[in-house]
């Protein structure tokens, strides 16, 4: 199967679009014995799969130019301003001992 690539703006009006599907189908009746329903399912889940965006990726805004670029920069892409470190965030939820 071919790889297909797109640009950040395109993911992320995929990204959108694709949780707006997704609500929508969560909606449906869950273990209505319909099979239209079950292969919808399936089929969105395959090709949520397919397209694999994954989360959004992480970004700040330059102090000096206010423009946007990723989080882990070192230099503004608009700028060039020399931009400081910024610790990790923490995305993950912290794990009980439980």
């Amino acid at each position: 199967m071919a790889s297909v690539s797109f640009g950040d703006a395109a993911r992320d009006n995929l990204r959108t679009i694709v949780a707006e599907v997704d609500q929508e189908i969560t909606r449906l009746p869950a273990g209505d014995g319909n099979q239209a329903t079950d292969e919808l399912r399936a089929s969105w889940t395959a090709l949520v799969t397919l397209l694999a965006l994954g989360p959004a990726p992480e970004t700040r805004q330059c102090p000096k130019c206010h423009g946007t670029g990723m989080r882990a920069a070192t230099r503004c892409g608009h700028c060039w301003a020399k931009l400081e470190l910024l610790a990790p965030a923490n995305t993950q939820e912290p794990r009980s001992n439980v």
